[in-house]
């Protein structure tokens, strides 16, 4: 029996509500946690793979709103921030929209490698093949991830997803747009000999995994963490502690840390303290996905002291300073690994986090919260259409799509890093909203509600944030003219005293005066 028949009843097969809870199904379900067979997920052709990151976005949002009600309920609500969250389920819809028909970027260079180039054809719907591909697809990641820490500037790729100051199901979705361009190179080793349908379906659930690795409420998991990926392991992994940098970079299984020498257990007397190194201080979601790749490439090697003298002298060293570990300068004793090089010393010069704790959340008015939060919303809800319907958008329907999106999620870190222009820019981004709404009013669907509620609530947006300006002018406006009108009033008023003072003074001296005589 079709586990969602009940929805028809209830919801038009297009609506939101029908879309999200016709997921939560216990087959998906079991598929946020890898619980899958080859008899069920193998198939001989790439287009028969469905988006299994789609299928599962449904338990996500259930497991990310049940473990902020948790967090809140037990006390925790220093664990969780809007604007952090917000951001961090930002940067996964991005990430998302630049998978090219919801696929991962390395199924194109993986088809490629396998139809030119592959040296041996393992059956695709041999249990044996799908087993080996779990292992294989796990070491390859072992590799990607590791490489996107230590090989200079592929840190750049990775950076944003290790921004974020807490440690939720909401970090795990803080991912890089353009991640996948680096770890291509490692997931098409196996191009080689399995199949790309394979592939893919490992490739899927593999990320999907992870999701429930970002959690604070689950502890070490006893013997489970001997051979897997656990919470406990991956939270030393987000650490910025120096025991934690540069550990811990399984995927599914923990194995190939500890073959490697890159595991390092929690510790309980010393425990995880999440961001950077040097944390970024900004909600803006371009700034956060790109600028530590354009440090890397065109400013690291043109460092200087305090002294003026270059850091990196000389032409080998600048490059070294591209492909050497982000935290590598000369003199830093440095290992070969693989393809890169790794220092033999991943913690070298790395201080102690500061404590108490003080993590970038400037202060926002309830106004804007509120306003962001009902915003948010409303672009989860686009972006959720968006997956779902993307396979048949055209590529113009697809880019407006996508520069609402990225629009919107600017003006969100604009609004929460107080910058003052964040209202100017929201009005505009409204206005923008409503001329792409009026454009499709000339369509075959014409008004349609959907369409009328988004119109209203942009122009409601646009009045709100107007009229907030306004009155922020008119305030400023009456301040400065009342300091006006106080600086005479202050002049007069100390005229007077002064003249006070000095009829006093004469009157003590006629008073003087009398008595000498």
């Amino acid at each position: 029996m079709n586990e969602t028949a009940w929805l028809d009843r209830v919801f038009s097969n297009t609506s939101l509500g029908h879309r999200l809870l016709e997921r939560l199904t216990l087959t998906n379900l079991r598929h946020a946690f890898y619980l899958i067979s080859p008899y069920e997920t193998t198939v001989d052709k790439i287009e028969d793979v469905p988006n299994y990151n789609a299928e599962v976005s449904a338990w996500w949002l259930v497991f990310l709103t049940a473990e902020f009600f948790i967090l809140f309920i037990s006390g925790h609500e220093d664990r969780f921030a809007l604007n952090d969250s917000i951001t961090s389920i930002c940067a996964g819809m991005l990430s998302q929209c630049f998978k090219f028909g919801g696929r991962a970027v390395a199924i194109f260079l993986y088809v490629l490698v396998w139809d030119n180039w592959r040296i041996l054809e393992l059956p695709w719907d041999s249990p044996w093949t799908w087993i080996l591909c779990l292992f294989f697809q796990d070491f390859m990641y072992y590799l990607g991830h590791r490489a996107v820490h230590e090989a200079g500037f592929f840190w750049g790729l990775h950076t944003i997803h290790h921004s974020s100051e807490y440690y939720n199901f909401s970090t795990a979705l803080r991912q890089a747009a353009i991640q996948d361009a680096g770890l291509a190179i490692y997931d098409c080793l196996q191009a080689f000999f399995i199949p790309p349908p394979i592939f893919l379906v490992h490739r899927y659930f593999s990320e999907i995994f992870q999701f429930i690795m970002h959690t604070s409420l689950v502890d070490t998991m006893g013997p489970l963490g001997l051979v897997f990926n656990t919470p406990s392991h991956h939270r030393v992994h987000h650490g910025r502690n120096p025991y934690c940098i540069d550990k811990n970079y399984g995927g599914v299984f923990i194995i190939w840390d500890k073959m490697f020498n890159t595991f390092e257990a929690e510790r309980s007397t010393d425990p995880p303290i999440y961001g950077l190194i040097t944390n970024e201080n900004s909600f803006n979601q371009i700034y956060l996905q790109f600028h530590t790749l354009w440090d890397l490439l065109l400013l690291k090697g043109f460092m200087k002291d305090k002294k003026g003298e270059p850091l990196f002298p000389g032409m080998v060293n600048k490059i070294k300073a591209i492909i050497y570990p982000p935290g590598w300068f000369p003199g830093v004793p440095v290992t070969p690994f693989f393809h890169w090089m790794s220092m033999v010393d991943p913690a070298h010069k790395v201080p102690e986090p500061s404590k108490p704790v003080v993590k970038y959340s400037p202060p926002a008015r309830i106004i804007v919260k509120v306003y962001v939060a009902v915003s948010f919303i409303l672009l989860l809800a686009i972006f959720f259409h968006f997956e779902y319907d993307r396979i048949n958008l055209s590529y113009l329907e697809c880019s407006v799509k996508i520069a609402y999106f990225v629009v919107t999620m600017q003006c969100f870190g604009a609004f929460f890093d107080m910058k003052w222009y964040a209202r100017y820019i929201e009005i505009a981004r409204c206005c923008g909203v409503l001329g792409y709404y009026a454009f499709l009013m000339f369509d075959h669907i014409g008004a349609g509600t959907h369409r009328l509620f988004v119109i209203s609530l942009h122009i409601m947006a646009i009045l709100l944030w107007t009229t907030d300006i306004l009155i922020e002018k008119f305030s400023k406006c009456c301040c400065h003219k009342n300091n006006q009108s106080i600086a005479p009033e202050k002049s007069i008023v100390k005229k007077s005293i002064d003249d006070r003072d000095l009829e006093r003074a004469n009157n003590e001296i006629k008073t003087i005066s009398k008595c000498v005589e």
